[in-house]
């Protein structure tokens, strides 16, 4: 697995830390091992000049592929720099034929969708869709928060909600352990909080999140800081260590 284009090693070396080193290549990225335990995936969408794919092969392929080619393809092809009608056709052979998996995966790319009442009534309608099924809809709200539409509002705000009441717990219980996939959804409130507050500036959902910026565990300063958009102490501190490591502590 040593045969790659010298420039594209750099740039995860670059990007990843000097021990990266090519595992696995696929039609549409490259992954590396990075260290012990950590690995990083380059969509060749960025790392290629120049590379592109029809719409029309897109169309006729999609069919036949199944979820983990299709996840593979929507997941690197929305880091795209240029945006073209062909790559809106793509983007509406996918809309039309896909899953939760691929369409969370790509979310922002459906804000690249030059009907963005399309694109927006799209996401809306995932979300709603996502209380039935259970599947996270934290993607498709982070791109609601980044167009900034007000109807978003009130299909976000009931996670928010539910999310608030079950942070209230911290008080009794403390913090846990595992603050990523523990009984405290500090991920999910502080993100939805972020985007609720990008769509309407409003104070509450503000202060929500500036509550935790002195929180006793350091992930979730970064959250916290990194919903608000904030380069805080704790962002600071990260973004020092990836200047000197090339990977997040």
């Amino acid at each position: 697995m040593s045969e790659i284009d010298p420039k594209i090693l750099e740039l995860a070396k670059r990007d990843y830390g000097e021990n990266c080193e090519l595992v696995m290549r696929t039609e549409w990225s490259y992954s590396f091992k990075c260290g012990e335990t950590s690995y990083c995936r380059i969509s060749r969408f960025m790392a290629e000049i120049g590379f592109e794919v029809s719409a029309s092969d897109i169309r006729r392929r999609w069919p036949a592929m199944d979820e983990r080619e299709r996840l593979d393809f929507a997941s690197n092809f929305h880091v795209k720099k240029d945006w073209t009608d062909n790559d809106t056709e793509i983007l509406e052979v996918m809309m039309q034929d896909g899953s939760d998996i691929i369409w969370s995966s790509c979310a922002l790319a459906i804000l690249r969708h030059p009907d963005q009442k399309r694109a927006v009534e799209f996401l809306i309608e995932r979300i709603e869709h996502c209380k039935e099924s259970e599947y996270s809809p934290l993607n498709y709200m982070q791109a609601l928060g980044l167009i900034g539409d007000q109807r978003a509002v009130s299909v976000i705000r009931p996670y928010y909600d539910e999310y608030l009441k079950a942070m209230e717990a911290e008080a009794a219980t403390g913090v846990p352990e595992d603050i990523f996939f523990g009984p405290i959804p500090y991920h999910a409130f502080l993100a939805v909080a972020g985007d609720l507050f990008k769509i309407t500036r409003s104070e509450e959902y503000e202060q929500a999140v500036r509550r935790y910026f002195d929180h006793p565990n350091e992930q979730v300063r970064w959250w916290a800081e990194h919903a608000l958009d904030v380069k805080g102490p704790t962002t600071q501190k990260r973004n020092e260590e990836y200047a000197r490591t090339g990977r997040f502590p």
